[in-house]
This record gives C-alpha cells, structure tokens and sequence, in this order.
C-alpha cells in the first residue's frame, strides 16, 4: 500500500509555521520528493511509532515525515490551540521544537529499551520480513494455482467455440469468477509487498537510530 501523507485532515495552520518544518529539513535533496514516506507519530497510547501511514484520527497530535534513508523530510505539527494561534510566532515554534525534541527522546528511550544490540534490531528484522515473505509466497502459490485452473476452462471454451458449440453461461461465469479472484490476490501481493518494505524501512530506522545514540555498537 502506498504511503501518503494526512495533510488535509489537518486543520489550516497560520502561514508562519511553514518555519518550524523548514527547521527540520536538513539538507533533504530535492530527490526526496519522490521516495517512500513514512511518518513517526503518537500512537493512542502515546508511544512514538513509525508507520507508512498515519490514523486520521491521530493526525491532528502532529506527526514527523522520513524518507526512506531516516532523513526527516518536514514536521507537520500539531493543531494548535486558539491561544497559541494568538501567541508570540517566536515562542509557539519553540514550544514545538520542545515538544519534538520530548518526542525523539521518548522514542530514544523505547528503543534502548526494547534492544541491547544493532544485531538484536537486525534478527527481528530479518524475522519480520521473513514471516512477511511466507504470506506472499502462500499468496504466489494461490496464483499459480487459480491461472491453472483459468487455464484449463479457457482451454473447455476454446474447443467448444472451434466445435461452433455454444459457450455455457456457467462456464462463462466460472471463467470471470477465477479472473476476479486472480486480480483479487494479486492485489493482496501488492499490500503485502508494501508491508514487507515498511516493515524492512521501520527496523532500519531503528538500527540507524541506535547506531546514533549508542556509537560502536554491533
């Protein structure tokens, strides 16, 4: 499933705060643009998670958008309150800074948490994606066997119509009900490939993170 950004579910911003992402851009070429998006952003439990995308519900708390690299892209922010609209522009950018900065190091905290090595982070990739790339292979073979079965009843047709017989409805309806199915694995393929290079994106995040916070570490 491809990425895209929530940026319309979030309420229109005073035009000043296009600074604070312009803070986080970093240097990002301009090749960016067209890369994979993932956001990091609060869960409903208030964890720092990164995903390829984010709940509506949750977009307006604000969220950071990376390109595939960990480089971060733009910081949406969050909606801001009717007294922060009327705030001093200086402070309310601050104030986002900070909380952004809270954010990271939560995440950094998690993180730390969760793994004592870059080469735990890397095995429970490889497991993921893996667990990942069993679902495709099953869905692969559901294919296979569903355009032999297409195969098979396009040969019955084929010989009926040479035979100038007519071709039977329920024939007919079998032939466009194993196109559906077909068209319908294949687009879980499609899903579950995208799932495989978030979740591969998502553990590189946190092998690079950890690589920053925690220098030599293997």
């Amino acid at each position: 499933m491809t990425s895209r950004p929530f940026h319309r579910d979030v309420p229109a911003l005073p035009r000043w705060l296009g600074v604070v992402a312009l803070l986080y851009l970093l240097g990002a070429p301009a090749s960016a643009l067209a890369e994979d998006r993932f956001y990091k952003y609060d869960n409903a439990e208030g964890i720092p998670v990164i995903d390829d995308r984010v709940p509506p519900e949750l977009a307006h708390k604000g969220y950071t958008v990376l390109n595939r690299a960990g480089r971060v892209v733009e910081v949406v922010p969050r909606t801001l309150t009717a007294a922060e609209r009327k705030a001093n522009p200086g402070a309310v950018q601050a104030m986002l800074r900070a909380e952004e900065a809270e954010r990271q190091r939560r995440y950094d905290e998690a993180l730390l948490a969760r793994y004592s090595s870059v080469a735990d982070i890397e095995d429970l990739q490889r497991r993921k994606v893996n667990e990942v790339q069993v679902r495709i292979n099953l869905q692969k073979g559901s294919i296979a066997a569903l355009k032999q079965q297409l195969e098979s009843e396009h040969a019955k047709a084929a010989d009926l119509e040479l035979a100038e017989a007519p071709v039977p409805a329920d024939l007919q309806k079998k032939i466009e009900e194993l196109r559906a199915s077909i068209a319908e694995e294949e687009a879980r393929i499609a899903r579950l490939e995208q799932d495989r290079s978030t979740v591969q994106a998502r553990y590189q995040f946190d092998i690079e993170r950890f690589r920053a916070i925690r220098p030599g570490s293997r």
